[in-house]
């Protein structure tokens, strides 16, 4: 019969690396002081369209190529 005699450590050492410097914490947010808000809007009195007719295309200018089929 063989025996062989092993010698078991109950005991282990883990060994990490040194944690890395974080940057330093943000300010706080700061509100802004109180303020009154305007929005101004500005409509002409008429509306001076230079053109005001249906656009016409000129026949011929739009054509599918190759047509479509049937």
């Amino acid at each position: 019969m063989n025996v062989a005699a092993t010698e078991v450590a109950a005991v282990r050492f883990t060994v990490h690396a040194p944690v890395p410097l974080h940057p330093p914490d943000h300010p706080e947010n700061v509100a802004p002081e109180e303020g009154a808000a305007v929005s101004v809007t500005a409509v002409p009195l008429a509306k001076l369209a230079a053109q005001v007719c249906p656009q016409l295309i000129p026949a011929g200018l739009l054509v599918t190529v190759p047509g479509p089929v049937t």
